[in-house]
């Protein structure tokens, strides 16, 4: 029965993190010039309970499309950024990268190991400092950390464990959806002054380097919280 809670919890809380950015970038667009009459005309109807369900509903269309939007755009500028064009998982178990103390990274190599029957031999290029050089090497530990990483994603989600650290990838999720919310916000909003179409043009400037300002507070967001992700579900597991 707790693990049907705690489960129930999650998905409650991955329909907030495509939600609520949904709600963020609707309630935006009026203040953006080209869009206000025409989103003020399609979400005003005169009848509370009808605005209320169609507000709900575009937002959470919207999240999805966001959540698309931020997976292609907003992912890549943080792989690119902090763990060197990769996913974390991808390179949290390879020595040459310090991700995490070395005992740490030992009791995960010998879990792979003893729990989940990975080959020893394959675990060994995981120890290799000198990588960077050796792209063929570089791409078979990439995918066997990656590979060690889903396996356990797996096997904690099948037990209904490593609840708290799931909930860091939802986290992560939403504050990428924000981070996109927030960036096509800022674009579209000094769109509108190049093309002189923002009807206050003070309060478009504001407005758009406040977004571009929180897209960046986001993406960090987003970054650390996909590391606790990928931390918490190691830690967990072992």
């Amino acid at each position: 029965m707790a693990e049907k809670s705690l489960n129930n919890r999650l998905s409650y809380y991955d329909t907030l993190s495509d939600l609520v950015p949904g709600i963020v970038f609707l309630w935006a667009l009026p203040v953006i010039g080209p869009f206000e009459r025409a989103v003020i005309s399609l979400m005003l109807t005169g009848n509370t309970i009808a605005d209320s369900i169609i507000l709900l509903a575009l937002s959470y269309v919207t999240g999805h499309i966001l959540q698309f939007l931020s997976k292609y755009s907003i992912e890549p500028i943080i792989k690119w950024r902090y763990w060197g064009g990769c996913f974390f998982s991808q390179i949290y178990l390879l020595k040459a990268f310090k991700q995490c103390s070395e005992p740490e990274r030992q009791r995960y190599i010998a879990a792979a190991e003893q729990k989940l029957s990975f080959n020893k031999e394959d675990l060994a290029s995981l120890e290799d400092e000198d990588l960077a050089s050796k792209p063929a090497e570089l791409e078979k530990a990439l995918s066997l950390s990656q590979a060690v990483y889903r396996a356990i994603d797996a096997k904690t989600q099948d037990a209904g464990s490593a609840q708290k650290a799931h909930l860091q990838n939802t986290l992560y999720s939403f504050f990428r959806n924000l981070a996109v919310a927030s960036l096509i916000i800022a674009l579209t909003d000094f769109t509108g002054l190049i093309f002189a179409f923002a009807p206050h043009k003070g309060k478009a400037v504001f407005f758009g380097l406040l977004c571009l300002g929180l897209t960046f507070v986001f993406i960090r967001r987003a970054k650390e919280r996909g590391e606790l992700y990928v931390k918490g579900l190691f830690w967990s597991y072992i």
